[in-house]
C-alpha cells in the first residue's frame, strides 16, 4: 500500500463498525479525500484527536480502492469556537456539507484548501451567517455552479442599478433583456452578493447589511443550493432548530 503526507481539514464523519469512523477530508495535494480511520472512536486511539470536525492536520494516508487509511494524525489547529458557540457551529456545519457535496474528489485546489482554512479562522471572529453565506458562495464558485449576478444573461451587458434575476436560468438580466417570469433584484441585493463571492479573506472589508438585504441573499442562494442537490440538507435542519 502506498503511502503519502498531506496536510487536510476535516469535513465529515460517521461511526463505522464498533470504533473506527469514514472520514471526509478536504487536503491540501489531493482535493476532497475519503478515508477509514480505524480505532479512532477509543479515547486513547493517537488518531482520536486529529479525527474530529473541522480540525486542520498533518496526515498521512495509505492508498486503498473504494476509501484511503489514516495512518497517522497530528493536530495543526483547532478552531476551539466552532466547539463553544452552538451558532457559529451549525454555520461552519452548513459551509462543510455544501462543500462535501459539490467539490469533486481527488482533484487538487491548493487555492481553495487555503480559502477554506482562512474560511474556519473567519468563525472566530466573524458573524457566522455572513461567513457562511459568503464560504457558500465561492464554494459554489470553485465547482463551476455559481449563479451570474454581474452581467446580463442574454446580451452581456455589465449590469449597473436595479436589474431582474431569472432563476430557472441562475442570472441577472438588464431591463432590455427582462422576461416575465424574472423577478425584481434590487442593486443593494445584487452588490452584496458579487462583495461576498468576492470576499478577501486576508483583507475581510467591513460589511453594512440591512437585515432584509441578508436574508434575501440567504433565500436566494439557499433555493440554488437545494435545487443543485435535489435533496434536504441535514445542516439546514441544524440551524432550523436554533430558531
Amino acid at each position: 500500500m502506498a503511502l503519502y503526507g498531506t496536510e487536510g481539514i476535516v469535513l465529515g464523519a460517521r461511526s463505522w463498525g464498533e470504533a473506527d469512523k469514514v472520514m471526509t477530508i478536504f487536503t491540501r495535494e489531493r482535493g476532497l479525500v475519503r478515508a477509514a480511520a480505524f480505532g479512532c472512536r477509543r479515547p486513547r486511539s493517537p488518531l482520536a484527536g486529529a479525527m474530529q470536525m473541522f480540525v486542520h492536520a498533518e496526515l498521512q494516508f495509505a492508498e486503498g480502492g473504494r476509501l484511503e487509511t489514516v495512518k497517522t494524525a497530528s493536530v495543526r489547529a483547532h478552531h476551539a469556537k466552532l466547539s463553544l458557540d452552538l451558532t457559529a457551529l451549525a454555520y461552519a456545519t452548513f459551509v462543510a456539507e455544501v462543500i462535501r457535496e459539490f467539490m469533486p474528489e481527488g482533484i487538487t485546489d491548493e487555492a481553495f484548501f487555503d480559502r477554506l482554512s482562512a474560511i474556519l479562522t473567519a468563525f472566530e471572529t466573524r458573524n457566522p451567517r455572513v461567513t457562511a453565506l459568503a464560504a457558500v458562495l465561492q464554494t459554489l464558485a470553485a465547482a463551476g455552479l455559481q449563479q451570474s449576478y454581474e452581467r446580463c444573461l442574454h446580451c452581456g451587458v455589465l449590469i449597473e442599478g436595479d436589474a431582474f434575476f431569472h432563476t430557472r436560468e441562475n442570472g441577472v438580466l438588464c431591463a432590455d433583456c427582462r422576461t416575465e417570469d424574472s423577478a425584481a433584484f434590487s442593486e443593494e441585493l445584487r452588490l452584496l452578493l458579487i462583495s461576498l463571492e468576492q470576499l478577501d479573506w486576508a483583507h475581510p472589508p467591513s460589511l453594512q447589511l440591512r437585515g432584509g438585504t441578508l436574508m434575501a441573499a440567504e433565500s436566494l442562494v439557499l433555493a440554488h443550493v437545494q435545487e443543485l442537490v435535489g435533496h434536504p440538507l441535514r445542516s439546514l435542519s441544524f440551524l432550523a432548530q436554533l430558531g
